[in-house]
């Protein structure tokens, strides 16, 4: 033991340093970049409102909309709560039910999806979000 005494206050602050770096990676990881949204081409949806997600790390809208025919379900990504109440949305802003014209940026590789730019409401009411940070 004697022989290790000076060493292990070094190895366990190493060892410390490892675990919070570590951790702090796995929470980085966790939340990801809005990099897979196409902003450059945004889409215009028309349809009616599904579920609307008032969560943390994004919010999402899910919408039904017709395509080929068929109604279709739409995932839409949208920023923090934190963010979207500061920009005025809340637990209520799309209710079930609700038809309303939407702009999203669309999943680059085509999916069925895309990242929240701008709602309006049957009575006029336009909603927009302000672009994420990443």
């Amino acid at each position: 033991m004697t022989r290790f005494r000076g060493w292990s206050w070094r190895a366990a602050l190493a060892g410390a340093t490892g675990v919070t770096a570590a951790l702090a990676a796995s929470g980085a990881l966790a939340h990801h970049s809005f990099a897979m949204f196409d902003k450059e081409h945004p889409v215009q949806l028309q349809g009616t409102v599904k579920t609307w997600e008032f969560t943390n790390p994004h919010s999402w809208l899910v919408m039904m909309v017709m395509k080929d025919g068929r109604p279709t379900q739409v995932m839409v990504e949208g920023a923090s709560v934190d963010t979207l109440i500061r920009q005025g949305f809340g637990p209520n802003t799309f209710a079930p039910g609700e038809k309303i014209n939407l702009v999203i940026s669309p999943l680059k590789n085509g999916g069925l999806g895309g990242a929240f730019v701008k709602a309006i409401k049957a009575d006029g009411t336009v909603l927009t979000e302000s672009p994420t940070p990443n």
